[in-house]
């Protein structure tokens, strides 16, 4: 029973140390804040909104989709070795920072 709960803590714990193991640098982290803020406020914009939100919305797709589109060109070209941080790059390459302006 004791070997049963050790076993069951283990497996509950592996995730969590192969994560910390293979940390996301600060660079792609800042990417990915910026390509998500940039997804989401790109799904924002509605044409029924009122002019004084539709600026508001364009701002931060201005604000997050511009830094994001020039983050991922310059990580795509840094980690292009790194298979694993490649796939994380291109999860968040979404077609709002991709095709921004």
């Amino acid at each position: 029973m004791v070997s049963r709960l050790v076993l069951l803590i283990v497996c509950l714990l592996a995730p969590n140390l192969a994560s910390a193991r293979t940390s996301v640098p600060k660079d792609i982290q800042s990417f990915i804040v910026n390509a998500d803020a940039c997804d989401h406020a790109a799904g924002e914009f509605d044409g029924s909104l009122s002019e004084q939100r539709q600026r508001e919305i364009e701002e931060d797709v201005v604000k997050y989709c511009q830094p994001a589109q020039k983050q991922l060109k310059l990580l795509k070209a840094k980690y292009k070795g790194d298979a694993k941080l490649t796939e994380i790059i291109r999860k968040h390459a979404y077609d709002s920072v991709t095709s921004f302006r």
